[in-house]
């Protein structure tokens, strides 16, 4: 651009990557007076060598956790320090300020990943970021879009660890075709990129976006994907990456010297720019509930109100789309109003169903978000490409409408290049975008396919645009009804979770003797049961084994379920 006759020239930074995904409003002075920093939270991250300790953006925030080297200069430190500074750099720089500045970070090699995370998951870490990956140029055909034992090994430890939420990149080889060579004939178009544990099922994978245009309500205006990055999705058509954020031309800390900072692009940057902010958004649930959201519950909020980027509906290049902090922030505020966010659990053979009503103005939308044992793994050429489902427990959403019967599905990728509106048999997030509806009833119904290994599936149901419970509706028909749905969702809450010898449950002023508290374990065996007795119960849980339970709240034909850990 060109200004008085001199060239303006535009870079990006930290700070246009945190108006990108709008993590700069859940930031003190955002306009939404939240004041958000990461104060009190972790995040780890793995990478090819431990970051700069002694970066004056850190102020002693950064610990090894391993025996990583955090004072070796070398490029992969460089890429250490660069990653944890788009996380939580301090912003003595202000345009290298983080996403979550005041957040601690532990530092890790990626040479024994897998056992550091299962162990220090197992401890109560909450989120972690990993910008690495396997090199395209160097593995056979078949590697592409397959689900691999590594892919496999990171969806157990998150399995095993319901807290907890890894962050990867996607990979840069966006412009490139198997093994790494570069296109040719000036094609654009690319798929089946994806390597390593790019394909897994239960963690959030980044793509690259460019810097987005953010109008001054916090809106997208447009945004593009970057070239460079790696296009999903798997062979077995699920929708990977997941979501995007923004790591182009991202400035921030590296490690040549304490005050050292550099330019660099890649997934490798957009995933700390969404693994910062999500550490914001799980900060903000903590401070309005008393509890962390499971793993599940914040990667599926994270796709429930990404941005729509590129095609329709969820593609191949941005996911679900670009990462939108207010939305999940909004989301979060409204939970007992317009919006639901409840963790449940689906026992095998039924069928939950939540009525919800459409005031005919706002659009409805509602997804299902899980964590899925490992699949089956890929090992050889003779799985170029194998079609072969690795969702071990299918769940299937619904919206229908309570007057007609009409139906509303989720989407779902119908080929790499395409998706429609129709059963999903392949992803562990679904989500249906029901629009305006006409104003009334609708039941949103959670079912399974087969059976569900292990006796039961948890899983996290989140809504928004519902009317408020107990408001007027005006129907088509010109009729004021008043809204009839389940609002002991909105009525509930447990305390403490994680908990050693007993449980408080909150009822609101819906609760009295008509309602009964049970506890399962995660087979479908009821452990303890009690009658309630006031707005606030206390369950006695000291003589049952540490582990995951299902705490349900039934009364009539209403059932809510909450998870909750025994210590």
């Amino acid at each position: 651009m060109i200004k008085d006759g001199k060239p303006i020239y535009y870079t990006n930074d930290n700070v246009a990557a945190a108006k990108s995904t709008r993590a700069n409003y859940l930031n003190s002075g955002g306009g939404m007076g939240l004041n958000l920093s990461g104060e009190g939270m972790q995040i780890n991250v793995w990478d090819g060598d431990g970051v700069r300790l002694s970066h004056q953006e850190f102020g002693g925030r950064v610990s090894i956790g391993d025996n990583g080297n955090p004072n070796t200069d070398t490029q992969s430190n460089q890429h250490a320090t660069h990653v944890a500074g788009t996380i939580g750099a301090s912003g003595i720089d202000a345009n290298a300020k983080g996403m979550a500045p005041k957040v601690k970070i532990k530092s890790y090699t990626w040479n024994n990943d897998n056992s550091e995370m299962a162990t220090v998951a197992a401890q109560g870490l909450l989120i972690s970021s990993h910008s690495y990956g396997m090199t395209g140029s160097s593995l056979d055909d078949w590697y592409f879009g397959a689900y691999i034992d590594q892919s496999a090994k990171w969806d157990e430890i998150l399995f095993n660890s319901p807290y907890y939420l890894i962050c990867n990149s996607a990979g840069n080889d966006g412009s490139k075709n198997y093994n790494g060579t570069p296109l040719g004939g000036g094609s654009t178009t690319v798929y089946d990129n994806l390597t390593d544990t790019s394909t897994a099922k239960n963690t959030i994978v980044v793509a690259n976006a460019n810097d987005a245009s953010i109008d001054t309500n916090g809106n997208l205006t447009s945004v593009s994907i970057n070239a460079s990055s790696s296009q999903g999705p798997t062979d077995d058509l699920r929708i990977k990456p997941d979501i995007a954020g923004n790591g182009t031309g991202v400035y921030s800390p590296i490690s040549s010297s304490n005050t050292s900072y550099a330019t660099f692009s890649g997934t490798s940057m957009a995933t700390p720019n969404v693994s910062g902010t999500l550490v914001l958004v799980n900060q903000h649930f903590k401070n309005l509930t008393g509890n962390y959201m499971l793993g599940a519950a914040l990667k599926g909020l994270a796709l429930h109100t990404a941005d729509d980027a590129g095609t329709v509906g969820p593609d191949a290049n941005f996911g679900w789309g670009l990462l939108n902090a207010k939305k999940m922030a909004e989301t979060i505020n409204n939970r007992n109003t317009t919006a639901l966010i409840s963790d449940k659990s689906l026992a095998n053979g039924s069928t939950e169903t939540v009525n919800i009503s459409s005031d005919g103005i706002n659009p409805i939308k509602v997804s299902i978000s899980w964590y899925d044992r490992k699949g089956t793994v890929q090992t050889s050429s003779s799985d170029l490409n194998s079609t072969k489902k690795r969702l071990i427990n299918d769940l299937d959403l619904r919206i229908v409408n309570s007057s007609n019967g009409t139906i509303y599905y989720p989407w779902a990728l119908t080929s790499r290049s395409t998706n429609d509106k129709r059963d999903n048999n392949s992803d562990n997030f679904e989500r249906i975008d029901a629009g305006i509806l006409p104003a009334g009833q609708y039941a949103v119904t959670i079912k399974h396919k087969g059976t569900l290994t292990g006796g039961s599936q948890n899983y996290t149901l989140i809504v928004t645009g519902k009317a408020n419970a107990g408001t007027t509706v005006k129907t088509s028909s010109g009729k004021v009804n008043s809204s009839k749905e389940i609002t002991m969702d909105n009525l509930t809450s447990i305390y403490p979770n994680p908990a050693k010898n007993e449980i408080n449950v909150n009822l609101g002023t819906k609760a009295s003797t008509s309602l009964t508290l049970n506890v399962f374990d995660v087979s479908g065996k009821q452990i303890l049961t009690q009658r309630a007795v006031d707005g606030r119960n206390k369950i006695d849980i000291s003589d049952i084994p540490a582990g995951s339970y299902i705490l349900s709240v039934q009364g009539g034909k209403e059932k809510i379920s909450h998870k909750f850990i025994k210590q």
